[in-house]
């Protein structure tokens, strides 16, 4: 069960946008759409080799308050950092919260 209290962490919630610019052409970014409290944990850390480069990848679970529209194309900014989230977001406790889980963007 999570308690408020450990809603400790500020993280943004982004989504996929598409819009014109100036000379008509489609520019396309991720927007944030609101900024929310979350509670973080580490849940894994991978190495592996990719196209004869090496990377590392950290998991994470952001725990947040339950809300509607957010999706697994979503991606979320916490410190700086941008992590893609990965799967559906979990319900906890009836609505009450939502628990994601996401891995860094490098």
């Amino acid at each position: 069960m999570v308690k408020t209290g450990e809603l400790d962490r500020q993280v943004q919630l982004q989504s996929y946008t598409t819009s014109t610019n100036d000379y008509n052409e489609v520019v396309q970014a991720f927007t944030t759409y609101a900024t929310v409290w979350a509670k973080m944990e580490f849940h894994t850390s991978t190495e592996g080799e990719a196209s004869a480069r090496q990377y590392a990848e950290m998991g994470l679970y952001f725990t947040i308050r339950y809300r509607t529209g957010l999706e697994p194309d979503h991606q979320l900014v916490f410190e700086d950092k941008t992590y893609r989230i990965v799967g559906r977001p979990r319900e906890i406790d009836r609505r009450k919260f939502l628990k994601i889980q996401a891995s860094l963007v490098e």
